[in-house]
């Protein structure tokens, strides 16, 4: 036995430590294969069971391995949902971009037309301003001296080469159905004084007899003149449209 184990050499002693070598050369290459693959696609399918199976031989080693595959596992993981998020993000902004686009192209533009309103509001806001110029010290015109002549500012007598209401004075107020009422009143009363003065009821002829007249029939007479005013002032506030 002595000579047998000194001087004879065993086959399966010699082959002992190549099947160790191919073991380790094994769990070598599973090992890679784990690393490329979680590189190329980051899973956490490959588990610490597999590699464990896979390497029997190298346990230690294995798991030390299937420790680090795991936080590479993680690390891609986390790397893919950055990725996937920024895709996401850039995809919702060009859609919402896109969908502006069409907004602003389906939205029509109008030209501005000015209404009678704006006009008017126009034409009363620039003759306020030019009310306000007027009554200051910074405009200064002949006609702002005291006399008959001058206007008061805001106060136009004439406007476009036609008279205003302002013509009229204290009867600007009235309109011109009021102002055509009180034209005829007033001429029906002064007709009537007048007729009774000279004609019906003669008061010289009575101022001979008695000394004295009807005073009502001079002061009903009076009113004539007057309702011949008040009919150009009916004129005047029917052509400004009152």
């Amino acid at each position: 036995d002595t000579v047998a184990l000194h001087g004879c050499s065993d086959p399966e002693v010699e082959m002992a430590p190549s099947r160790m070598s191919f073991a380790l050369a094994a769990a070598a290459a599973v090992v890679a294969t784990h690393q490329v693959v979680s590189f190329v696609l980051p899973s956490p399918a490959v588990s610490a069971q597999a590699i464990a199976l896979a390497g029997a031989g190298a346990a230690r080693g294995l798991a030390e391995e299937a420790s680090g595959a795991s936080s590479g596992a993680a690390w891609g993981a986390a790397a893919a949902a950055v990725v996937f998020g920024a895709h996401a993000g850039l995809a919702v902004a060009m859609r919402s971009r896109t969908a502006r686009h069409a907004e602003v192209q389906t939205t029509t533009t109008t030209t501005y037309m000015e209404s009678a309103a704006d006009e008017r509001l126009f034409e009363q806001v620039y003759l306020d301003y030019a009310t306000e110029y007027l009554k200051g010290p910074m405009y200064h015109n002949d006609l702002k001296v005291q006399g008959f002549l001058p206007e008061y500012p805001g106060d136009p007598m004439f406007k476009q080469g036609k008279m205003t209401s302002n013509v009229v004075g204290n009867l600007k107020t009235f309109s011109s159905n009021e102002l055509a009422f009180f034209a005829v009143l007033f001429f029906a009363i002064g007709l009537y004084g007048t007729l009774m003065f000279w004609w019906f009821d003669p008061q010289f002829l009575r101022a001979d007899l008695t000394g004295q007249i009807n005073p009502s029939y001079v002061i009903e007479a009076l009113f004539l003149p007057v309702s011949f005013f008040m009919h150009i002032a009916c004129y005047i506030q029917r052509k400004n449209g009152k």
